[in-house]
């Protein structure tokens, strides 16, 4: 089954995808209120922003609302999945530990480490998980929330669905200008 026969019909951009990339904080989880400490905790008690996004991963940020559900309908139709993020390995653990479902929905997670670069700084991150998924950039829809990985992706040739996160609201118009597709959550993408 395709992709564009899988999901909402309307969404004509699906036809010929077949893979999705997927940006993790603020796209998958609920996590930007901590990287952008928009809820004003007190750092000082920890050694590194690093810990205490650790700390985090580990405690409190949830998946958003109806992205599991969206992971395992394109898991059950054997859809090729990643993650993509600037987020290293070692400082998500955590979630990924109280949420182990997650490792079983995506066939891999690539992170800013992988590929010597962030986001921000080179689209290197899509290519890589583009190849390493078996397909050119064309066959994959990339889903992101932040402005400047909506703008890297899509300048390097990838289609890109903006995701809304209440983090990067203000860049919502930006992020629209530069997507095939915007959503609120993960439910736009399923058949109602």
């Amino acid at each position: 089954m395709t992709l564009y026969e899988l999901l909402n019909s309307q969404k004509q951009y699906l036809i010929g995808k077949r893979a999705i990339i997927f940006d993790m904080d603020g796209t998958l989880i609920d996590s930007m209120q901590y990287w952008t400490n928009s809820i004003g905790e007190d750092l000082t008690e920890y050694s590194s922003f690093g810990e205490f996004m650790s700390e985090k991963y580990n405690t409190v940020i949830k998946p958003k609302e109806h992205a599991f559900e969206f992971l395992r309908l394109l898991r059950k139709s054997s859809i090729p999945v990643c993650i993509a993020t600037d987020t290293p390995k070692w400082m998500s653990k955590g979630f990924f530990e109280r949420y182990p479902e997650l490792s079983s929905l995506i066939d891999f997670y690539i992170d800013c480490e992988d590929v010597g670069t962030s986001k921000r700084q080179s689209p290197r991150i899509y290519g890589a998980a583009a190849e390493r998924l078996g397909f050119e950039k064309r066959e994959c829809i990339v889903f992101e929330d932040h402005r400047h990985a909506v703008l890297a992706a899509s300048a390097d040739g990838f289609d890109v669905v903006g995701v809304y996160d209440q983090a990067n609201a203000e860049n919502a118009e930006i992020i629209k200008e530069n997507s095939v597709d915007y959503i609120n959550d993960f439910s736009e993408m399923m058949k109602g």
